[in-house]
C-alpha cells in the first residue's frame, strides 16, 4: 500500500466530565464524517496527558470540569492566546454573559453552547478551527505547550 493511500483522518479530543457527553458527542461527530478519530479524557489533566501523548488537530473541551477550570485548560494548551497550537472548541452548558468573548481572547476558535449546538455545526466549528491553526505561520504553530503563565499574560491572553 502506498503511503498516501490512506484516508486522512481528523484526530478529535473530546474533554469532558460526562461520560455520556463525551459518548453522545463523538456519536454526533462520526455521524457527519467517518474521518473523525476520537479520543476521550473526563477531566482536563487526563486531557493535557492525552495531548501530549498523540497528535490531536482539535480538542473539544466542556468549561465545566471535575478536576480544574476549562479556562485552566485553555491556558495551557493555547499559552499564547494569539498563536495557537492546536484549535481549540468549548461546547459547554455555561452560557452566562461574557463567557463567550472570554473563551476566544484566550485562544479558543469558537465557544458553543451545548443545548443549542446541533452536531453539524459542531463539526463545521472543528473544521474552520484546524483550517485557522493551520493557516498560522510553521514557527507559531509548534511551539511548546509549555510556556508559563507570565508569557502568557505578556501576550495579550488574560483570563
Amino acid at each position: 500500500m502506498e503511503p498516501n493511500s490512506e484516508p486522512l483522518t481528523m484526530s478529535v479530543l473530546l474533554i469532558d466530565g460526562s461520560q455520556n457527553q463525551r459518548a453522545y458527542w463523538g456519536d454526533q461527530l462520526k455521524r457527519c464524517s467517518a474521518d473523525y478519530e476520537i479520543v476521550e479524557a473526563p477531566d482536563g489533566q487526563s486531557g493535557m496527558e492525552v495531548y501530549r501523548s498523540r497528535r490531536i488537530d482539535c480538542v473539544v473541551l466542556e468549561l465545566s470540569l471535575p478536576d480544574q477550570s476549562g479556562f485552566q485548560t485553555i491556558v495551557n494548551l493555547v499559552p499564547i492566546a494569539r498563536r495557537p497550537t492546536v484549535a481549540v472548541v468549548v461546547l459547554t452548558l455555561m452560557t452566562h454573559r461574557g463567557v463567550f468573548e472570554l473563551i476566544k481572547q484566550n485562544g479558543a476558535y469558537a465557544c458553543l453552547a451545548k443545548h443549542f449546538t446541533p452536531g453539524e455545526d459542531l463539526d463545521k466549528a472543528i473544521q474552520r478551527a484546524v483550517v485557522f491553526v493551520a493557516q498560522m505561520p510553521k514557527e507559531d504553530r509548534y511551539r511548546s505547550i509549555e510556556v508559563s503563565r507570565s508569557d502568557r499574560e505578556g501576550h495579550g491572553g488574560v483570563l
